[in-house]
């Protein structure tokens, strides 16, 4: 099943946007969480300019799996990650099929 979420909802004469996710790997919401990924969205792109884990690791490649789906049901074509995020350094530049992108 593929949900696609939208980027904007209209309230009476008000739209709401979404333009930045603030993304938390943590079994449920409110506990401590592991790791976090800052994710700013516009049209069908995405900019991730922030991850990091608790314990300074790299994210492995479950985790950026994760944030591909979420960009996928948000519409998004094109996920460019911040080239100065050292976290990421075991991901390949540009894998076959990838949505993801060093910016």
């Amino acid at each position: 099943m593929h949900n696609i979420i939208n980027q904007h909802i209209q309230i009476d004469n008000w739209i709401f946007e979404v333009k930045m996710v603030r993304a938390l790997r943590v079994e449920n919401y409110g506990e401590p969480y592991s790791a976090i990924a800052n994710i700013k969205l516009n049209g069908s792109n995405a900019y991730i300019d922030g991850m990091m884990q608790k314990d300074l690791k790299q994210f492995s490649n479950e985790d950026v799996q994760v944030i591909k789906k979420y960009c996928q049901r948000m519409s998004i074509h094109d996920i460019n990650i911040d080239s100065n995020n050292r976290f990421l350094l075991n991901q390949p530049t540009e894998q076959p099929n990838t949505l993801f992108k060093r910016a």
